[in-house]
Order: C-alpha cells, then structure tokens, then sequence
C-alpha cells in the first residue's frame, strides 16, 4: 500500500471513497461515492506532489478545463476543490477498458470496426480542436471505449492552441510512441496536425496489435523517436484503402496531414464503399469494440479532464423580437416578473405518442433535405427562430428556412461537396441571418455567412480562424487569431459584413468576448492560470478597453449575465461572482448545494441544469437558491426560457417544459429518435429547442426536424 493509499482520508469533499482503481502521473483515481449513492471517479494528487505549487496549479488548469469541455466526448466533472488537502477532482463513472485493454485481450479489431473506431475518435479529435486545444497525448490507453462508442480521455497534457500555460520551454510532453515528429523536436510549436498523426497511430494499433514505429521490446524511447522522426511507418496488416488513408495522417510533414475534419469526411466516404453493409467481422475483433456488447471481466474508470479556451455565448437558439440577436437574446426579451408567474397544471400533460395530430402533439416532421442529413456519425439539426421565422442547420446543409406551420422547405443552401459537419445559427439581424458555416479549411478556418432570410441568397462572408462571437442587435464582433503572434478583434455590420472597426493584441493571453443586449462590450483575458485573469469594458467604436473593471488572482468562473451596469461569472457547484461597471467593485456569493452543469439566465434569475436531470433556480443578486428539483430526465440541453417557462430536450428526443417559477413539470411530450442511432454518443452534439410562439422546434437523431404544439395550459 502506498503513502497515497494510506493517506487518503476516508470522506473527500462529498464523496465516500471506496477503492483504488488507478494512477497516473500526478494523481491517484479511487472508486467514490455521493451521498445520494452515485458512483464517480474521483483523482486525488498525488502524495509527493501535495506540497509542489507548480503541480497544485496544473491541477487546478486540469480542474477548471474539465469544467469547460466536459459533455460531448468528456465525463462530466461533478465535485472538484484544488485548494483541499489533499486538491480532488471528480467525475462521472464508467464502466469500460481503454482500446489497448481490449486489444490485449482480444486481438486486433476487424476492418469494419476499425473504420468505425476512426469516424468516432476523428470526429472527436475535430471537436477538441474547434475548442481551441490540442489534445497532444492520443494513443491506446487513452481511448476508452463504452458501449455507446470510443471517448478520447486524459488531456492532462492538452495544450491551448493560443497559448502554452504551465508548460516549461523545450518540455515534451506526452507518449513517445504515438508523438508525431514535430512534437519530439519542437514541443512548443506543437499544433493540431500532431493529433492526427497520433490517431493514424491509433487505428494501426486497432488493426494490427502494434503501433506504426513500435521498436523491439524494451527499446528506450530515444530508439522510438529516432524511428518517428526517420523511418516510414511499419503498416503491415493494415487493410490498403485503411493503409492509404493511414499514411495521409503519419504524413512526417505537419501541412501534409489532414485536418480531423477532412480526416472524418474521408473515413466516412472511404469507410462506407470499403465495408460496404454492416456485416459479421471477423473471429478476431472483440465484441463492442466501436458499438457492440461487451465481452470480459475488464472493469476500468477514467477520469476525463481537458485544458480549455475560454467559452463565449456563440448561439442564440430562442428570439422573440422583429430584430433580436445578442449573447442573451432570449434571456432580455420578456420582463422578469414573467419569471415568476405560476403555472395552473395540477399534473405535467405526458403526450400520448409520438406522431402527428389528433393522436399526439406533432404538428409536422420535415425529413433531412439531403442524402448525408442522415449518417450516424454527424450532428442532429440544430435551429434558430424569430418571430415566425425558423432557420436550421444539418448535416449536409449550410442553412435552409423552414416554413413553421406546414415543416415545408422555404430555401436551402447545401454544401458543396461531401461534409458530415453541422453549422449553427449565430442570430438574427433584420432581414440578415447569420451562420457559423462549421467546415474547416486546410488553413484552420471556417466561415461566418449571412443569408437574407426572405431569399436565402448569400450577403456576405468572412473567414475567421479559432474565432469566439458576441452578436448585439446589428453587429457582430469576433476574436479572431490570424497568425501566431497576434489577436484580432473584428467588428463588423451583422447585415452587411462591414467591416466597422479593428484592433489587434499581442499574442500571449488567450482573449474572448462577451457582450449584453443593451450593446455592453467586454474583454475577458485568460491567462496561464487557466481562468479568467481580467475583465475591461471595450468601446465598442475604437475596440479599445476603455476600463479594466477587475483582475482575478481566484477562477471567477465563466460568465453567465452581463449588461450596462454588471458583469456576472459562474464557478461551478460553487459561487456567483458580480463585477460592477460604475465602481468596479467585486462581490462573490456562495451558492448553496448548487448543481455543476449547463447555465442560462433570464433576468436577475440564474438556471443550472444537471447530467442526471436536477434543474435548480437561484437568485443572482443574492446567491439564493428559489428552487430544486429532480426532473430524472437524462443529459438535458441547456435550459431555454420562453414565457415562463423553461424548456429541454433530453437524451431520448422527448421535450421538458418546466415552470420557471416553480421548477414543476408542466407537461413532457413522446419520445422521438431512431432506435438503431445511440443519441446518447459523445460525438453528436444534441441541440437546444427553439420556441416561437406557443411551439417547439427541434432536431432529432434521425436526421429531422419537427414542430411540438402541446395543449394550452
């Protein structure tokens, strides 16, 4: 037994601990327990490294990039507390082996599901790499693989594209194995092309047992690297189209790789004409190694923690006004005592079943306008709406407008070309929708797009690279990241795409916006602590920061609320931090057994909604809680408010609409989803409904659209 064994005390934080399950370099993961009897995975620093202050701060960076990133691939963090003694992180359970257990066990997988296996972690990779990391340590052991398919796990070593915190100069970082050769030569300079060539490692590993430079037994890594940086890869056993596709990734040129997003489109095309119909794989391929049951005693948990960028409010899903938009459209577009007016239901209304009128409440389903809006691999249709126009995004689709009474197609803009991407509606400006077109070019950008919504034909466009937005009324303001050695900061007519004004930073910090309805503009600075550093008011005709309203030496948290006269930050399961504009002065209120998970706000009122389906409301003045309740309605997207009330889509496609004032239940419509697609995956992103009038709309997993009416209250 160990110093940390022996040690570690018999209750952390919350959570019961029960048994050793793991370690890693800096921590050691037991087997916990809530107190409400829910299972986690939870990391304790390790006894040696307690006292280090460089490893207490790397760990607190871990802490709060779980906390940003946690859902789509990740575990969700649900408990964490870097100041403790001993600093503990916590995180959802799970119950699988990693791809080199499984390979160890049960030999290397068969093509179909290493082409499947790829799709998942490419798709995955993509995903981090629009957040602005780089994951920097893919291999085997950090793939792990549940039955509801592959998770990328352990970003310990992550890297934010725009900066390098807690990282020492000339560091590397990372398995030598699976490094690509620019990591082992030039660690800082390190980029997302070193992903991809860890993942084509991955995949030869999945089919062949062995890794593409594996040495002979006990060779020390200098052997390994001198193989990266000089050799061509051992690919033997490796199916030729897989090969051909492979070699793109180990490519030792960084600009000769794919992107992950270009990777994702050729496994998708190159996987289906290779495999053709699913069919039995071979003796050879365990059971659920992508998708399936599965097979043995192997029982491991991981703990998913990742650096993160800065997040900033990009989409408004919800408008109730003739020219909405802004980072809290619908949060500002009813007055507040709306929030507290009471629901009449004695008992929620359950929809009797999915289909449309009289039996149920649907009032149409429009089916995906193209042939690739149905694929198991990409993203469901996400939506925006104002008054009564409804624009959506798809698979396969750049933007269309759909009628709201008939679910007929008013116009659509396909992409040109294969993609398996799923833009998002930025917001509304007049007559002018935009779109965040989400495809990624091999320059690293992608395309900001205003179409006229009465038309459909293309106003303007923009590339921006790593970019973060905050839309108010009719503008849009974007940080973009160009070159290495500069910020930009573009601001720009939201009709047109004028350009208005530009200012450019110095690299170094990582920047993000974040802006409020009545035209608020601020700058929030993050640095290598890995939080919020700073907040300044920026002028929104010079770009320039007129005032720094405050300086954090403590995480803030990121924000949630912000107007003329305050700026509000949310920490997590932990406190509400106000800044105000006049005097600049900082208060933090504690929040009381308050749940970790996705935040909206309407007003001075404050909504978290939890994984495991608790929904709480509190008081953001104040840090009071008004209510909690557990709806036991799994995975919930962020809580939308509309006249009151609060809606969700969860897990299975069903609708949740929940008094504001109460936290009651009003009613919960039927189930919609195809059953031979997991919804529950970790790479398809699930979106937020979008009420106009009375009505829900939203997208489910098969590649739909549809409108929910439910009787009047």
């Amino acid at each position: 037994m160990s110093w940390q064994d022996e040690n570690v005390p018999p209750v952390v934080g919350e959570y019961r601990v029960e048994r050793r399950i793991g370690a890693g370099g800096m921590g050691v993961v037991y087997l916990a327990v809530s107190p409400s009897g829910r299972r986690v995975a939870l990391k304790i620093i390790r006894g040696e490294f307690v006292g280090d202050a460089d490893y207490r701060a790397r760990f607190r960076h871990e802490i709060q990039a779980a906390r940003q990133v946690s859902g789509a691939f990740t575990a969700s963090v649900v408990g964490a507390d870097a100041d403790a003694d001993p600093p503990w992180m916590a995180t959802q359970y799970f119950d699988a082996p990693t791809l080199s257990e499984r390979v160890r066990e049960n030999g290397p997988f068969g093509e179909g599901a290493v082409w499947r296996l790829g799709r998942g972690l490419a798709e995955a990779v993509r995903d981090i790499h629009r957040a602005g990391l780089v994951h920097r340590d893919l291999k085997p052991g950090n793939v792990l693989l549940p039955e509801d398919g592959p998770r990328v796990i352990d970003f310990g070593v992550a890297r934010v594209l725009s900066a390098e915190p807690l990282t020492r100069s000339g560091k590397v970082l990372g398995t030598v194995s699976f490094m690509a050769p620019e990591q082992l030569s030039t660690p800082r300079e390190v980029g997302a092309a070193a992903d991809v060539f860890a993942l084509g490692g991955v995949l030869t590993y999945a089919a062949t047992g062995r890794g593409p430079f594996d040495g002979d037994t006990g060779a020390p890594p200098i052997a390994v690297a001198m193989k990266i940086a000089h050799d061509a890869p051992d690919l033997a056993g490796v199916p030729p189209v897989l090969r051909s596709v492979i070699e793109k990734c180990l490519s030792k040129d960084p600009t000769g790789r794919p992107s992950a997003a270009d990777l994702l489109a050729l496994l998708q095309e190159e996987g289906i004409e290779t495999a053709g119909p699913e069919e039995p794989e071979k003796t050879t391929e365990p059971e659920g190694s992508a998708h399936g049951p599965r097979r043995g005693p192997l029982t491991r948990i991981y703990l998913l923690a990742a650096v993160t960028a800065i997040a900033a409010t990009v989409m408004v899903p919800v408008f109730q006004g003739s020219d909405a938009g802004g980072a809290h459209g619908d949060a500002k577009s009813s007055a507040s005592p709306s929030v507290r007016a009471s629901s009449t239901r004695a008992a929620p209304a359950i929809e009797p079943v999915a289909a449309l009128r009289p039996k149920g409440w649907g009032l149409w389903e429009k089916k995906p306008t193209t042939a690739t809006g149905r694929n198991d691999d990409g993203g469901l249709p996400s939506c925006a709406g104002t008054g009564d126009v409804l624009v959506c995004t798809e698979v396969g689709v750049v933007a269309e407008r759909i009628d709201v009474a008939s679910g007929q197609t008013m116009w659509s803009k396909p992409y040109t070309g294969p993609s398996t991407d799923t833009g998002s509606v930025v917001g509304f400006a007049g007559n002018t929708v935009l779109v965040d077109d989400a495809r990624i070019d091999a320059k690293g950008r992608e395309q900001l797009k205003g179409f006229d919504v009465k038309t459909g034909d293309l106003r303007w466009s923009a590339w921006v690279i790593s970019p973060s937005f905050t839309m108010q009324k009719s503008t849009i303001t974007t940080v973009d990241h160009p070159e290495a050695d500069r910020v930009r900061i573009d601001r720009r007519d939201a009709r047109t795409g004028k350009l208005i004004g530009s200012k450019t930073f110095p690299a170094g910090e990582y920047y993000t916006l974040f802006g409020s309805e009545d035209g608020a503009l601020y700058l929030l600075k993050a640095g290598d602590e890995g939080f919020i550093t700073s907040v300044a008011v920026l002028d929104d005709a010079t770009l320039r920061t007129t005032k720094v309203l405050a300086t954090f030496d403590e995480d803030p948290g990121t924000p949630v609320e912000a107007d003329g006269d305050t700026v509000s930050f949310l920490l997590d399961g932990k406190s509400v931090t106000r800044v105000t504009r006049a005097g600049g002065s900082t208060e933090r209120l504690p929040l009381r057994d308050a749940p970790k998970g996705t935040a909206r706000t309407q007003g001075d009122t404050l909504y978290i909604s939890r994984a495991d389906g608790m929904l709480a409301s509190y008081d953001l003045r104040t840090g009071r809680r008004n209510w909690t309740v557990e709806t036991g309605d799994e995975s919930p997207t962020r809580p939308v408010f509309a006249d009151g009330r609060l809606y969700s889509q969860v897990v299975d496609g069903r609708i949740i609409c929940v008094d504001a004032a109460t936290g009651k239940t009003a009613w919960s419509s039927a189930a919609r989803r195809d059953p031979n697609r997991s919804i529950a995956s970790p790479f398809i992103e699930r979106p937020e409904p979008v009420v106009l009038n009375g009505v829900v709309y939203t997208g489910s997993s098969t590649g739909s659209v549809f409108a929910v009416a439910p009787p009047a209250a």
